[in-house]
């Protein structure tokens, strides 16, 4: 009987020695490494994806900024000019308690939308990784009976990590003046 107990007791021993084999590690520890690599290619792609829409939230703001400025503008000018078919419009703005002339022009050749005040030079009122690809200016009504609206039809492109992307934007602005003069050249 001795020898029973001896066998149940080194079968009870080797029963509590139960472990993981090397290749049982392997695998767990690849399967393990594996699953991390595929949640840091998420997360690098999703880190990724949020830059791209900071810079393009960046642009358009931008963009609405300029806009804004310009329409603010418009709202209290009046004798407005087109020229450049379209391409520049010149007026009169009641800014510090005196009428000033300020020209809004698209520079066909470097791609920019620029404004002048009083005759001095022209300068880039936009972010300069943005690039006007269009820009138009139109004017609707206007006769001394009728309200006048200013049509601005813009088309801007910007790159981002090698990938153009496009704005386009169309806004009426309407001066506060009713009459307002209206010259086409």
């Amino acid at each position: 009987m001795n020898f029973k107990k001896s066998l149940k007791i080194t079968t009870n021993f080797k029963n509590k020695r139960k472990a993981f084999t090397l290749v049982e590690v392997l695998v767990s520890v690849s399967l393990f490494l594996m699953a991390i690599i595929a949640i840091s290619q998420v997360y690098i792609s999703v880190i990724r994806s949020e830059r791209l829409a900071y810079a393009l939230l960046n642009s358009e703001n931008n963009i609405r900024n300029t806009l804004e400025s310009m329409a603010r503008s418009f709202r209290l000018g009046k004798d407005f000019r087109l020229t450049d078919n379209g391409g520049q419009i010149c007026f009169e703005y009641f800014l510090d308690g005196n009428w000033q002339n300020i020209c809004y022009r698209f520079n066909r050749t470097d791609s920019i939308l620029q404004k002048s005040y009083q005759g001095g030079p022209y300068v880039s009122i936009l972010d300069p990784l943005l690039e006007v690809n269009h820009l138009q200016f139109y004017i609707k009504g206007g006769d001394p009976n009728s309200q006048a609206s200013i049509i601005i039809i813009m088309e801007i492109s910007i790159p981002v990590k090698k990938q153009e992307y496009f704005f386009n934007l169309q806004t009426a602005v309407t001066p506060r003046y009713l009459g307002v003069t209206i010259l086409e050249e």
